[in-house]
């Protein structure tokens, strides 16, 4: 990828499977490495899925070179583009923290010890972590998801929520909801809510994927207002790509049916015997003939 951005000098970020060089446009250029392996898979997936195309926005331009075959659509080429900008944020400052790109951000705790947190960005990178946990579980939104974050965070201004309830098993539960929109109209409690239940179920989702966790349950989802809200989605719909997503086949891949054992070589063409050993000589071979 070839990220172009700002004003004169334009900065210029060009992005590779390990990492990505980063400097003013005709002028040195810094090598980025990066800093885990998530980004490289990140990578290798739209170079290998997505095939080439070019976007022009008033937050930079970008260049895709790929060796894909889907056609992206608006919302996976503003995924890419928005991927590429947190790439680019990354490397041209260290200090950057996990707030840059993020849509929203979902905690639940409670007395008895129960903390959860669930975090998603415009990159579609979502992560979630919990007391106890030994390490986050990180997966991707599946761009089918991703054009209602969207519309969310560009139709709807920023705001926080919060909500106190009683849960007879696990005691008193807090749910806190911080959303980043960058839109112009407030947020509806039922907009809230649904925003509050999306959060609840990536939260689920995410958990199933540890190693030896039990059967995924739902969060409870704490009411933000009292009138009737969007449930969560079902848990048979899925939120996430899997794990490790299959390349998409096309129409021109070529399947090669090899035999299960090599065919024998060709009469002429087989292993030659080996020569026979020769006889030692005696003393009577070396006696001229009669």
């Amino acid at each position: 990828m070839e990220l172009h951005r700002g004003t004169e000098p334009q900065e210029l970020v060009r992005i590779g499977i390990q990492g990505a060089v980063i400097g003013p446009a005709g002028g040195p250029l810094t090598v980025q490495l990066f800093a885990g392996p998530r980004r490289s898979d990140v990578a290798w997936y739209f170079l290998r899925t997505y095939a080439p195309f070019e976007l022009k926005s008033p937050q930079g331009n970008l260049v895709f070179h790929s060796k894909g075959r889907v056609a992206a659509g608006p919302v996976e080429k503003r995924m890419i583009f928005e991927w590429a900008r947190s790439v680019a944020a990354e490397g041209a400052d260290s200090r950057l923290t996990d707030a840059y790109g993020l849509v929203l951000a979902w905690h639940q705790g409670g007395s008895s010890g129960i903390c959860r947190d669930v975090a998603l960005y415009l990159t579609g990178d979502a992560k979630a972590s919990a007391c106890g946990w030994d390490k986050d579980i990180e997966g991707r939104l599946d761009p089918a998801i991703l054009p209602q974050v969207y519309v969310w965070f560009d139709r709807l201004k920023s705001f926080q929520a919060a909500a106190g309830d009683r849960d007879m098993r696990q005691g008193s539960l807090e749910t806190r909801l911080v959303f980043a929109g960058n839109g112009n109209r407030q947020a509806g409690a039922s907009e809230q809510g649904e925003i509050q239940a999306f959060g609840a179920a990536l939260f689920g989702e995410l958990a199933a994927r540890r190693e030896g966790a039990a059967p995924a349950q739902d969060a409870p989802a704490t009411p933000l207002v009292k009138k009737p809200l969007s449930p969560a989605p079902p848990p048979s719909s899925r939120l996430l790509l899997p794990l490790h997503p299959a390349l998409p086949k096309t129409d021109t891949e070529i399947v090669l049916n090899l035999p299960d054992q090599p065919p024998p070589p060709p009469p002429g063409m087989g292993v030659p015997p080996h020569p026979r050993p020769r006889p030692t000589p005696t003393p009577e071979d070396s006696l001229p003939p009669d």
